[in-house]
């Protein structure tokens, strides 16, 4: 792996330098990457790898209240809804091998598949009482199950803290899966 530092993404928080670590992959697995905390992302057509807090869930059993929300929703791969669209500045999430997915022709979620990882890279942004967004993990999981050891959601930042309440929720500390 050849890591590179772009100090022009680095920040200085009035206490410490915080670094910007990228990395492009010689010989390592996608499951080497996503199990040590990177996160694939493409940039000029090339795939590179950011080190992160990242996140994953073990696959597992949903249970039947969730199995029941979903059951209220269309699911389905594709949608006539032309208002759906990739926000902006997530167009490039689609790294080879990829599938949509669109709740009730109003919410979006993108799976990119890596060798034999998962990663769940894109869901839009909406505000609904149904909870599209909760519940698209909880679709992916049950959609998972007996087929990947884990599903890989990147970051986790306090933004994000609404993810450590799901089902098998783990992040990377940059040392140890926690």
């Amino acid at each position: 792996m050849k890591l590179i530092f772009d100090h022009s993404l680095s920040i200085y928080n009035d206490q410490n330098p915080l670094i910007y670590l990228e990395a492009k992959r010689e010989s390592e697995s996608a499951k080497f990457m996503f199990e040590n905390g990177w996160v694939i992302y493409y940039k000029n057509n090339q795939e590179y790898w950011y080190q992160t807090q990242s996140s994953r869930l073990k696959i597992q059993e949903i249970s039947n209240k969730r199995k029941n929300q979903l059951s209220k929703i269309k699911i389905s791969e594709h949608t006539e809804n032309k208002q759906i669209e990739i926000p902006p500045g997530l167009q490039f999430y689609n790294y080879g091998k990829f599938e949509d997915f669109f709740f009730d022709d109003i919410f979006l979620g993108r799976i990119n598949y890596l060798e034999d990882q998962v990663l769940f890279s894109i869901m839009t942004e909406i505000k609904s009482k149904k909870s599209y967004g909760t519940l698209s993990f909880y679709y992916l999981l049950k959609k998972f199950i007996n087929q990947y050891e884990y599903l890989y959601i990147a970051d986790y930042f306090n933004i994000f803290n609404y993810k450590n309440r799901l089902p098998g929720f783990e992040y990377w500390n940059g040392t140890i899966w926690k």
